[in-house]
């Protein structure tokens, strides 16, 4: 695979209003990331037009990206009937002249309407040049970009933040509105790539990062590892960002006529320099610790679109990444929990006997039946660890009707995987773990999202010091910028496990996520696998 150049569609720079410690904003350090990610340039807002004033903002953008031509400026734009914008009469020449070939709306949080009495006038002049309107899909929802699109034929629009399990609003959207791109940072679907490659072409998805709140590592991976042609692979990288901005119907000189090759640098770790080649990681020791499978040739459950959702499609996934195992539990299972969910995981394992391994879950609502279960799938040895999933059977996990399968990880020292939040009723929080931890002192909980907010990474932090059987499991479609860097630094790198929620994310990004985080070599090898192996007991031999 050659090595690819990567244009970042999506990424918002510059001093904001709630920072979390973590993450970046002065444009040095977005040059620093990217160097390190190889991404060669990257179009960009900033957080003052959006959070403050859009004019005010876009010209302290042009300011503070001056000394950096990888940054490409794009423009916050309003309608101009309040007199807060200039006419597109005027907005438009003066955007172009001053370098800049790409606008974003941001209509919900600046209260103004779509209708084309209002926008009308904007979204014509943007028409006119061909300069591609980008806005998030919390902005403006895929039924109502689409709606841009029909008024607007010539308009290429660009939807950020589409994530996985909107198949069935997206594809009728993409089929009548052949100039709807997407934008990748969340698009993260089980082969989503190849699936839209198969369906539209390669022509209409967007590259993006999400800085600076989402991980590049995470972004990139889709870009290098899905199962799409080299050709599709270099224009989603990059390619079809760099032909809408030059199609920009102007006289004006391109702020950017080829996307910059970046070197990798000398100091790259082998899993790194593995992942730059977009190679499977057979070399290292993997460990997925939260998989799940639904019943054999799926594609889908009750409110989601979930391709290639048996046992069988996760392990080709493991296949092309280089994951050696993975544990998983049924989508049945944490929904229904009746037996038939346990017999369809352990046939998957039986399938795959080296590479998977299975949670059991029950439905504590149904104690008796919950209590067979225990003697046939747990007792017998046949599943390795517990997954409780309170958001959907509404028991919470200190509720006594889970008091048998706790005391069974507690005799085996087995892993609880625990679904992660704030709220005491549809999730698991930190106190709740704190509370049972001591109860049960051999038995290893396992947060899982620990990385899904801020709020849930810090909350957790207390109770993990507290009790050295409290884990976190990482993954979530936030991939969360310096989420992993946190996490191994205040829990310890014995504490944080990777995990990809495959088949319904798709594994890659979560990945990246932890594979290409900024931790000592050593660390990353035991989140990556060597601290969920620890947990069961086993080698980790590949």
């Amino acid at each position: 695979m050659p090595r690819l150049r990567f244009f970042d569609g999506c990424s918002m720079v510059g001093w904001r209003s709630a920072p979390h410690p973590e993450q970046i904003w002065h444009p040095r350090d977005f040059a620093r990331d990217y160097a390190y990610y190889g991404i060669g340039a990257a179009l960009v807002h900033h957080a003052s037009a959006v959070q403050y004033h859009q004019d005010y903002g876009n010209r302290q953008l042009l300011e503070e990206v001056a000394d950096y031509p990888q940054l490409i400026p794009q423009w916050v734009l309003m309608p101009h009937h309040t007199h807060e914008m200039a006419p597109p009469e005027e907005l438009v020449p003066e955007l172009l002249r001053l370098g800049v070939r790409a606008a974003r709306i941001c209509p919900k949080t600046h209260r103004f309407s779509l209708s084309d009495d209002i926008c009308g006038p904007l979204l014509r002049a943007l028409e006119e040049r061909r300069i591609p309107l980008f806005t998030d899909v919390a902005e403006v929802g895929i039924d109502a970009a689409a709606g841009i699109c029909g008024r607007y034929p010539e308009l290429p629009v660009v939807l950020c933040g589409v994530a996985w399990g909107v198949d069935r609003e997206l594809e009728p959207a993409l089929r009548r509105a052949p100039n709807l791109h997407i934008e990748t940072h969340a698009f993260q679907g089980h082969r989503a790539y190849e699936r839209f490659v198969r369906d539209f072409g390669p022509g209409r998805l967007i590259f993006g990062t999400g800085l600076p709140d989402c991980s590049p590592g995470a972004a990139v991976m889709m870009s290098l590892y899905e199962d799409i042609p080299d050709e599709a692979r270099e224009q989603i990288a990059g390619s079809n960002l760099l032909r809408l901005l030059l199609n920009v119907k102007t006289d004006e000189a391109p702020p950017i006529e080829e996307i910059p090759a970046v070197e990798p640098p000398e100091d790259d770790d082998p899993i790194v320099a593995t992942m730059r080649e977009g190679k499977p990681l057979t070399d290292e020791f993997i460990f997925d610790a939260h998989a799940h499978i639904a019943h054999d040739g799926s594609m889908g459950i009750a409110s989601i679109q979930l391709p290639y959702n048996d046992g069988d499609g996760l392990v080709g996934t493991m296949d092309r990444l280089g994951i050696n195992r993975a544990i998983l539990s049924t989508w049945s299972g944490i929904t229904l929990g009746d037996p038939a969910s346990n017999d369809i995981a352990l046939a998957a394992v039986e399938r795959h006997p080296e590479r998977l391994l299975a949670f059991g879950t029950v439905n504590p609502r149904y104690p008796e039946e919950a209590a067979a279960e225990l003697d046939r799938v747990f007792r017998s040895g046949r599943v390795v660890g517990y997954k409780p999933y309170p958001p959907r059977q509404m028991v919470p996990l200190t509720d006594i009707r889970h008091r048998p399968m706790l005391e069974w990880a507690d005799r085996q020292g087995a892993p609880v995987l625990c679904h992660g939040g704030l709220s005491p009723q549809g999730s698991v929080t930190p106190d709740q773990l704190a509370a049972l931890a001591p109860m049960y002192p051999n038995a290893k909980f396992v947060l899982a999202h620990a990385g899904s907010s801020w709020a849930l990474a810090e909350a957790l932090i207390p109770a993990a010091r507290r009790h050295s059987n409290i884990l976190a499991e990482i993954t979530y479609t936030a991939i969360l910028y310096g989420l992993v860097e946190y996490l191994v630094r205040e829990m310890g790198r014995d504490r944080v496990l990777f995990g990809t929620d495959c088949v319904m994310r798709d594994a890659a990004p979560q990945l990246g996520w932890a594979a290409w985080a900024r931790i000592p070599l050593a660390d990353k090898r035991l989140v990556l696998g060597g601290n969920i192996a620890a947990v069961l007991g086993m080698s980790t031999a590949r």
